[in-house]
Parts: C-alpha cells; sequence; structure tokens
C-alpha cells in the first residue's frame, strides 16, 4: 500500500483500531483473560486522542476483564497515536533505499527519539525469523559494512562487518553478519544455508573453495577476467548489495554493528517483496504480534 492509500483508508484511530481488531480476531473478539467469546461493545467519547473510544468487557461473571485491541500488545504501551503508526509503516515499506529516524521525524512531527524508537520496532518486525534452506540457482557473496579505506588511520577491511548475502534466482535474498569473512565460515555459512539439492551455487573466486566442490554443484566467477560467463555470475546478489549500500550512504550514513542485523532485515524483506506487495499488512500483522520492548532495552541489548 503506498501513502495516500493508507492515509485515505486508515485516516482516522478508529479505522486503524477497526484494522487491528480484524487482524486479531478473524474469527471475533474474544477475551484477552479468559479467551472466551462472550463479550460486551463499549463505546466511548474521549477527548484525548490515546484513549481507545472502543472497549470490550468479558460477560464471563469471574472475569469481567474490559480490553481492547491493543491490550498486551506493543500498541498498547505505545503512546503513540495509531494513525502516526501506520504512517510510520507506509513510509519504510516503501522507501526503496531507507528511510532515516531524521526524516520520519519531520514527516510524523515527533521528536527524534519517538522516530528512532519506532523505526528500530518496524524494522524488528520486518525480521523473516528462521527459513528455509536455498534450492535452484543460489548466488553467494561476501561484502564490508563500514567506512572507506582512510591511509591516514591505516583501516583496511578487517576492521570493518563483514556480511554474507544469498540469493536465489526468481526468489528470495537472505544477509547476515558473519563473524569473520574467512574461507572456513563462508564456507561453513554456504552448507548451513545452501540445500546439497541446489541445481548451482555461483561464487566468486574468494569463496571458491574446493570443499564446497564435494557437497554442491559449484560454478566460480573471476570478476578479475570475466563479469559474466553463460549463466556464471553473481550479479543479482551485488545489485542487493549495490541498493543496501546506496542506503547506508545515502539515508543513515552510518551503521553501528549492533543493529546491522536489522537493517539487514528491513532490506531483504523489501527486496523479496518488491513484486507481490502485500508488505505493509504483514508488518502491521507482526507489530500486532510483537510484544512491547521498551527503549532501555533497545538501547543496551547486544
Amino acid at each position: 500500500m503506498n501513502l495516500i492509500e493508507v492515509a485515505s483508508q486508515f485516516g482516522s484511530n478508529d479505522q486503524c483500531l477497526a484494522h487491528l481488531e480484524a487482524l486479531r480476531w478473524p474469527d471475533g473478539v474474544t477475551c484477552t483473560e479468559c479467551g472466551s467469546k462472550r463479550v460486551s461493545k463499549i463505546t466511548r467519547h474521549s477527548a484525548s486522542k490515546n484513549k481507545r473510544t472502543k472497549l470490550y468487557q468479558c460477560l464471563l461473571p469471574e472475569c469481567k476483564a474490559q480490553f481492547s485491541a491493543t491490550c498486551g500488545t506493543l500498541f498498547g504501551d505505545s503512546h503513540l497515536p495509531l494513525v502516526k503508526w501506520f504512517l510510520a509503516v507506509a513510509l519504510m515499506v516503501n522507501a526503496k533505499k531507507g528511510l532515516s529516524a531524521k526524516q520520519m521525524q519531520r514527516d510524523l512531527h515527533v521528536s527524534y527519539k519517538t522516530a528512532w524508537y519506532l523505526s528500530r520496532r518496524i524494522r524488528k518486525a520486518m525480521e523473516e525469523g528462521e527459513l528455509a534452506k536455498f534450492t535452484g540457482t543460489v548466488e553467494v557473496d561476501e561484502t564490508y559494512v563500514g567506512g572507506r579505506y582512510n591511509e591516514r588511520r591505516k583501516r583496511g577491511p578487517w576492521e570493518k562487518q563483514g556480511v554474507m548475502g544469498f540469493v536465489e534466482r526468481g526468489g528470495r535474498v537472505e544477509a547476515y553478519p558473519i563473524p569473520t569473512p574467512s574461507t572456513t565460515v563462508l564456507v561453513g555459512e554456504i552448507k548451513d544455508r545452501v540445500s546439497t539439492d541446489a541445481e548451482l551455487v555461483v561464487t566468486d573466486q574468494y569463496i571458491g573453495n574446493k570443499a564446497l566442490d564435494i557437497t554442491h554443484r559449484h560454478a566460480v566467477i573471476t570478476h578479475m577476467r570475466e563479469w559474466v560467463r553463460d549463466n556464471v555470475h553473481t550479479n543479482t546478489i551485488e545489485n542487493f548489495w549495490g541498493l543496501f549500500k546506496r542506503g547506508v550512504t545515502g539515508s543513515f550514513h552510518k551503521v553501528c554493528a549492533k543493529h546491522l542485523p536489522r537493517y539487514l532485515a528491513e532490506f531483504t524483506n523489501r527486496f523479496n517483496r518488491r513484486e507481490e506487495g502485500g508488505t505493509f499488512m504483514m508488518t502491521m500483522a507482526r507489530l500486532l504480534g510483537s510484544v512491547a520492548m521498551s527503549y532501555e532495552q533497545l538501547i543496551t541489548e547486544n
């Protein structure tokens, strides 16, 4: 969904709340405490933009709990209006090269701390979780995330964070940080993430290792001599790296290693759904099912 569609369909907190209710209770409202379907709707008028105008009460005498669609969820602990939550998700899922917290601050008229906290929780919801192994024709490549080589500081690639990426042609991409870009680590990750039944594994000469030839049908493209040889190339994963690094350079300027996995999750999520759509609805559903994450927890986690 684009920003105009989101603003039209979810322009009020009541519209947003109704959508969250449909996501949370597709088969009808149930009590959040006891699970009973015997509930009564309470409608109230409120001058507060954050106070829910629609509540439910359990009719069981031993329960009588009052609740709304946001109770016990990430939205229930947020002081931000639901409209701004929906707009923030729309902005992020449609920003091909990423959206900085500073830009979100300007667009939503919130503080920088709120925008930063908001964007981190949305990225968390965009994480894919455990995925199946790759099959088909799989391109594998590694890259580094960090500043440019600086002769004065003598900073080389070994001081940057290594990242490994996989992409199945016509399918999904996956990328995550690795402890060290050594041949042993790279080959081990390939054996762990790529099925032995894969049609072909294409790597550059750096990952070209005879140990991989034993377990997979493996082809190497030597970039010092060529970029494409028939069906052998790594242009698809290189395209993803270019998109990610353009976002880091142009939107974020700097990404620390602690939060790098979530930035990668954001870009892989958008890349995997660039044709099919549905990213907005999926992200909202994941946010609804997420537990609250405090600001202190976010800045202190490893």
